[in-house]
């Protein structure tokens, strides 16, 4: 049963939005011709567009779903995990994005392969496993975005979470299948635009049906101090921090937008933006969730309280403004992790182990096919998983701690490191992984792990990036020295000293006409 009867200005304004989203779709695949086209935009990015992609592509259904319902839940000491965010941000800044834009390529595999492989038979294997780890944990993550948006349209329309899930995936599927990077990176811009107005619009009007500042104040006194003051331990904030920070300094779909920009000054303003995105939306979520919770003290779901102020309380095109953003903060998200998902299958594992001789056409066409069949099988695991009723940031937070565990080290390490080799950065992405993996199911499905150590290591991604990081100085020092090849992308020549700049490597060098030099044209 829906919670309330929705009017046709309601119903309108959230046609309109996936009308639009549709509609870029078609734009991006009649301005797709080759693979660099479907999987980086040509390389054309600017700031504005760029930060607004970063920002809107991370922040999914955990942040208009599943942080707003932590606040409601928890009251203002989540937001502490904005800080991670931003710390995530700012070693991107320092260490890692600047230094992906200039290396130029498509994927991440690509990076691990070319500096853990030589881009030979050890890049093979490389490449292999970083594709295949990548597309396992994402298919965890959009399997908990499809949830998402069942649960937002059983409490909209009444109807089975399923048709939902159903809807939210052929959406998605269909607009990135059809149009890929440049499609994805036009919606996630307006999707940040329409977050960002949304939730700052929203609070006065919460603020208005809670009786004004002297009424939140005098109901602030009515909760528990926690309420309104930290409700989490250092140690939990410390490992939410953790999981976030590590995260998007690493993460594939942030990486694979980064290539997609048109030089590293870009990058840099890009991040800036993203840092003013998220400040807004983060502040702007945490006093809605808050001011929910004394509207509607009652919730039994606190994953609905978006959705729910967006029906009772903000009027029919306000509220379907945010109705708009929560599907956005989905929808943003889940593009992203196709592109990279199906680059995994079809750019890394078909395209250059399977069929290194396919034509533009067969690759573009691989990479659709590919974002059809990785967007069908999160589908059906999220329809038969049991999550709905659970709180969708936790899934987010392993999903980041996946990430963070499996790729912060051989990302990091490998552009400033030189000794860094071969066996290193493969143990570390698969040491990191599995650490990950086995804490979580240790902790949270076995309960075998003592109270006094969790509740000091409260996140799986602290002992992954720790093993990550002690499997690469392991491998590395107990494997050979890395060859020239593979460090040349990324410290120069070795005569030219330390200090030389990357020349690129071969193959990237045959690549510059079509990638790294129409990627910084201004």
């Amino acid at each position: 049963m829906a919670l309330v009867d929705l009017g046709p200005v309601f119903v309108g304004v959230v046609v309109v939005y996936f009308i639009v989203v549709l509609g870029i779709g078609v734009y991006g695949y009649r301005t797709t011709k080759t693979e660099e086209d479907f999987l980086v935009a040509g390389r054309n990015i600017g700031p504005l567009v760029g930060g607004a992609t970063l920002s809107a592509s991370q922040m999914s259904a955990g942040t208009l779903v599943g942080t707003f319902g932590l606040h409601y839940l928890l009251g203002f000491g989540f937001i502490w995990i904005w800080p991670g965010l931003w710390a995530g941000w700012i070693v991107s800044l320092l260490l890692v994005a600047p230094q992906m834009r200039r290396f130029g390529r498509v994927t991440v595999p690509d990076f691990i392969a070319t500096r853990y492989g030589d881009d030979g038979r050890n890049g093979d294997y490389s490449r292999a496993i970083g594709a295949s780890l990548i597309i396992i944990a994402y298919t965890v993550y959009l399997s908990a975005q499809i949830t998402a948006g069942g649960l937002i349209f059983q409490s909209l329309l009444g109807i089975a979470p399923a048709i939902g899930m159903f809807v939210m995936a052929i959406t998605a599927v269909a607009y990135t299948s059809i149009g890929g990077m440049r499609a994805s990176i036009l919606t996630d811009f307006v999707q940040a635009v329409v977050m960002a107005v949304a939730v700052v619009v929203a609070i006065p009007l919460a603020l208005y049906f809670t009786g004004g500042i002297g009424t939140v104040d005098a109901l602030f006194q009515s909760f528990q101090p926690s309420f309104v003051g930290n409700s989490l331990t250092t140690a939990e904030i410390a490992g939410f921090m953790a999981a976030f920070g590590f995260s998007i300094a690493a993460a594939p779909y942030e990486i694979t937008r980064i290539y997609s920009m048109r030089d590293e000054k870009t990058v840099r303003q890009a991040i800036g933006i993203t840092l003013i995105f998220q400040t807004i939306i983060g502040t702007s979520v945490a006093i809605l969730g808050v001011t929910m919770r004394m509207m509607f003290p009652q919730l039994t779901t606190p994953d609905l309280a978006s959705v729910i102020m967006s029906l009772n309380v903000l009027g029919p095109v306000l509220g379907a403004l945010l109705i708009s953003a929560v599907f956005s903060a989905i929808l943003s998200t889940v593009d992203s992790i196709m592109i990279v998902s199906g680059a995994g299958l079809a750019h890394d594992i078909y395209g250059k182990l399977v069929n290194p001789n396919a034509t533009e056409t067969q690759k573009i066409w691989a990479n659709r096919i590919a974002i059809v069949v990785l967007g069908l099988i999160p589908l059906g695991l999220a329809l038969n998983s049991g999550l709905l009723g659970g709180l969708v940031q936790l899934i987010v937070v392993l999903q980041a701690s996946m990430m963070g565990g499996m790729f912060f080290v051989p990302l990091v390490l490998g552009l400033h490191w030189r000794r860094a080799n071969t066996a290193g950065g493969v143990a570390a992405m698969v040491v990191g992984f599995s650490t990950v993996v086995a804490w979580h199911v240790a902790t949270e499905i076995y309960g075998v792990v003592p109270a006094s150590v969790t509740a000091v290591i409260t996140d799986p991604v602290i002992p992954g990036v720790v093993m990550s990081f002690v499997a690469m100085v392991l491998g590395t020092y107990l494997g050979g020295k890395p060859s020239k090849k593979s460090l040349r992308p990324f410290f120069g020549d070795s005569s030219r000293g330390r200090g030389s700049q990357p020349t690129g490597s071969p193959s990237a060098d045959a690549q510059s006409e079509a990638g790294t030099s129409g990627g910084d044209a201004d």
